[in-house]
C-alpha cells in the first residue's frame, strides 16, 4: 500500500491534468469533424479509436513510469538497433501488404488487425541514444571539452534514422529529429563558438535554398525530391496550385477564417476539408470554435510546453534534463509547425497536432514521452525550504 501511495504521490498532477484537457480537446474536436468527413470515412468512428488509443496510451505511460529511467542508459544501443531494423524493414516490403503506399510515403507496417509507424519508436530510441552520449562524454570529459568529438558522435548516430526516414518519404519526422538533435547539442555544454557557427550554417542554408528557389529553381530540381518541392511552391504560391497541390491549405484558410470570433458551432462548418481528423484538425477547432476555441487549445500547449521546461530545469539528473529537453523540443516543432502550416505561414509537412489530432502509433508514443519526463519528475531535486 505504501509503494502505491507513494507511486500517485509521484505523479506530476499539473503535466497529467494538462494531458488529460488535451485529450479532451482531440475527442472533442474529432468528434466535431466526423460530419464533414468523405462517404468513404463515415463508417469510422474516429473519437471512439482515439479514446480506445488514449487508454492504451495512459497504460503505456504509467508502465514507463515504473521503470528507472536512468537503466535506459545501459540499453539505449539495443534501443537504437531495433529501432533502425524497423525503418531498415520497410525498404525491401514495399508496394507488398506489409508495407503500403500511404499518401505517396512507405512509411507504415500494415499488420493484420492494426498498423504502426516505426519512425514514431525511432524518434524516442534516438532521443535516448543522444541523451546517453552527452551524458557519458560530459561525465568522462567535462562540459565544453572535447565539442568536435560530441558534435562528431551526435552527428553520426543522427544520420541513419534521418536518411531512413527522410527517403520514405517523410520530410515532416527528419525534422523532427533535426529539431531534437540541435535541442541536444544546445543544452550539451558545447562551446558557444561552435553554437554560433551551427546556427549561422543553418541561417546560410535556408538563405541559400530561399535564393535557388526564386532565383535558380532548376539548380534545386536537381537535388532537392519533388514532393519536397511541390509543397514548398504550395505554400509559396498557394492560389496558383489552389486545385492541387494547395488544395488543402486554400480549404484549410478558408474554414478558420470562416469561424471568426466564436465560430460556426458543433455541425454548422460549411467548408470540405478532406481527412481534417489527422493533419488539419486545428483547423475544424477554428472553423466551430472560432478565435476563442483555437486560442485556448494554443493556451493549453503553452501550459504543456512551460511545465515541461520545469521539470527539464528542476531535474536531479543531467540524463533527465537531456531527455526532456529532447522531449519538449520534438512537441514544440510539432505545435509550431502544425498550426503554423493550417494558417498559412509554413509549408505543409504531414505532421499532426500532438495529442489532438487523430493517430495510433503517434498517440501511443506521445503519451510514452510523457511517461518519460513524468519520470524524470518524479525523481527532481528538492530545495532546502521546501515542504516535507
Amino acid at each position: 500500500m505504501n509503494r502505491i501511495q507513494s507511486y500517485f504521490k509521484s505523479l506530476d498532477t499539473t503535466l497529467l491534468t494538462i494531458v488529460f484537457l488535451l485529450m479532451i480537446i482531440s475527442l472533442g474536436a474529432i468528434y466535431t469533424a466526423q460530419p464533414m468527413l468523405p462517404t468513404r470515412l463515415q463508417h469510422i468512428n474516429f473519437a471512439l479509436e482515439q479514446g480506445i488509443r488514449y487508454v492504451i496510451g495512459f497504460f503505456a505511460m504509467f508502465a514507463i513510469m515504473t521503470i528507472e529511467y536512468e537503466q535506459l542508459r545501459k540499453i539505449h544501443w539495443y534501443l537504437y538497433a531495433f529501432g533502425l531494423l524497423l525503418l531498415v524493414g520497410l525498404i525491401p516490403l514495399r508496394d507488398t501488404s506489409l508495407v503500403p503506399n500511404i499518401n505517396g510515403a512507405y512509411g507504415w507496417y500494415n499488420v493484420p488487425g492494426f498498423s504502426f509507424q516505426p519512425a514514431e519508436f525511432m524518434k524516442l530510441f534516438l532521443l535516448i541514444s543522444m541523451s546517453t552520449i552527452v551524458y557519458e562524454h560530459n561525465k568522462r570529459y567535462g562540459s565544453s571539452q572535447l565539442d568536435t568529438w560530441l558534435l562528431v558522435k551526435l552527428v553520426l548516430v543522427a544520420i541513419p534514422p534521418l536518411g531512413l526516414i527522410v527517403t520514405q518519404p517523410d520530410l515532416g519526422t527528419g525534422l523532427v529529429l533535426m529539431t531534437m538533435l540541435g535541442a541536444i547539442i544546445i543544452v550539451s555544454g558545447i562551446g558557444w563558438k561552435w553554437l554560433l557557427g551551427l546556427f549561422s550554417a543553418a541561417a546560410l542554408t535556408i538563405g541559400t535554398f530561399m535564393y535557388l528557389f526564386f532565383a535558380h529553381f532548376e539548380v534545386l530540381q536537381a537535388f532537392v525530391p519533388g514532393h519536397a518541392l511541390n509543397r514548398f511552391k504550395a505554400w509559396i504560391y498557394p492560389y496558383e496550385y489552389s486545385d492541387d497541390l494547395a488544395f488543402q491549405l486554400i480549404k484549410s484558410l478558408q474554414a478558420i477564417g470562416s469561424g471568426q470570433m466564436f465560430g460556426a458551432g458543433y455541425g454548422q462548418g460549411l467548408v470540405y476539408l478532406p481527412e481534417s481528423q489527422t493533419d488539419f484538425i486545428f483547423a475544424v477547432i477554428a472553423e466551430h470554435y472560432g478565435f476563442i476555441g483555437a486560442a485556448l487549445v494554443i493556451i493549453v500547449f503553452f501550459l504543456f510546453l512551460y511545465r515541461m521546461i520545469h521539470i527539464a530545469l528542476e531535474s536531479s539528473s543531467a540524463f533527465g534534463s537531456y531527455i526532456v529537453t529532447g522531449v519538449i523540443a520534438m512537441f514544440t516543432f510539432q505545435v509550431f509547425q502544425n498550426i503554423g502550416m493550417t494558417i498559412g505561414v509554413l509549408p505543409i509537412t504531414g505532421l499532426t497536432l500532438p495529442f489532438v489530432s487523430y493517430g495510433g502509433t503517434g498517440i501511443i508514443m506521445n503519451m510514452i514521452a510523457i511517461g518519460l519526463v513524468m519520470n524524470v519528475a518524479s525523481k527532481s531535486k528538492t530545495y532546502m525550504f521546501d515542504d516535507d
